[in-house]
């Protein structure tokens, strides 16, 4: 039987370290306690957070007003069958990625250091380096959110685009995924892997942020465009657009929600003046905020 905490601290479960307590906090350990933990908001008539490692995410200062299932506390399980990788939704991403690496297993070392869950990564079809992770997935285990039916969904089932899926916005949960990767050199796939991490340290900064703050426009880079407008290191309150990478925006210590809304509001109009793009975020907002993002 899954333990439900109440007022339960957010900050500390993103990766941002930004955000207000969830009203119930659950930390399921196998399927049947996630169906519990979705019952328990159904029951309730409250909306279900499914939590990763909450890399791409921005919490609200005043929390979030529904039950918190977080899956990577003990929902991370991984398994090999040869080339074949089986991992729980809830499995660190990068901890996937180097067993792979150590295996000799190509196909997903191109997506080294991007933090977060394989659940988390598969419904945001994470990528780097013009791969994505969907290009060596194989099917996933989806419990649906209304009825908590599990079906299996195989990958060329899932309509699949730039840093989304079919799965995103549905409230489905990814319990497992199951991984087809190729035979390979471990020296190579391991070089492969440093060497991504090692120009993510060059190019990244360090400070707690989400990751990149806005998608990829058309033909252009969010960073690239927001360089341009002569925004690196612009600050309001503890939240500065980073001077080694402008569309990572940095919690510099103590930083708020909000303060992470109006930077992102500030950037969007600036941008949109200067080149006419409108950044579309890719960061999850979560919870209620009262400033608005940019509309023209």
């Amino acid at each position: 039987m899954v333990t439900f905490l109440e007022n339960v601290p957010l900050a500390g479960k993103t990766t941002y370290r930004i955000g207000g307590p969830a009203r119930y906090y659950a930390e399921p350990q196998d399927e049947d306690e996630v169906a519990e933990a979705y019952r328990f908001a159904q029951d309730r008539k409250l909306p279900a957070l499914i939590l990763g490692n909450g890399s791409n995410m921005l919490i609200s200062d005043m929390g979030f007003d529904g039950v918190v299932i977080n899956l990577s506390a003990k929902l991370t399980m991984l398994a090999w069958n040869g080339t074949m990788a089986f991992a729980s939704g809830g499995y660190p991403l990068d901890d996937f990625i180097a067993a792979a690496a150590e295996r000799g297993y190509a196909g997903v070392e191109w997506l080294s250091g991007i933090p977060g869950t394989v659940g988390g990564a598969v419904v945001m079809n994470a990528g780097a380096f013009d791969a994505v992770i969907s290009d060596k997935l194989n099917s996933v285990r989806v419990m649906r959110a209304g009825t908590l039916e599990i079906d299996t969904v195989y990958a060329q089932d899932i309509a699949f685009g730039y840093r989304r899926s079919a799965i995103q916005g549905t409230g489905d949960l990814v319990l497992s995924a199951i991984f087809e990767l190729k035979d390979d050199d471990p020296a190579r796939v391991t070089a492969t892997r440093n060497d991504i991490l090692n120009k993510r340290a060059e190019k990244q900064p360090s400070e707690p942020s989400c990751g990149s703050a806005f998608k990829r426009p058309p033909g252009n880079y969010a960073g690239t465009l927001i360089q341009a407008s002569g925004l690196k290191g612009f600050k309001i309150g503890a939240v500065e657009v980073s001077e080694k990478h402008a569309n990572f925006f940095t919690n510099t210590g103590g930083a708020t929600a909000e303060d992470v809304r109006v930077v992102m509001r500030h950037v969007q109009k600036k941008v949109y003046e200067d080149s006419g793009v409108l950044l579309e975020p890719e960061v999850v907002f979560v919870g209620e905020f009262k400033e608005p993002l940019f509309t023209p």
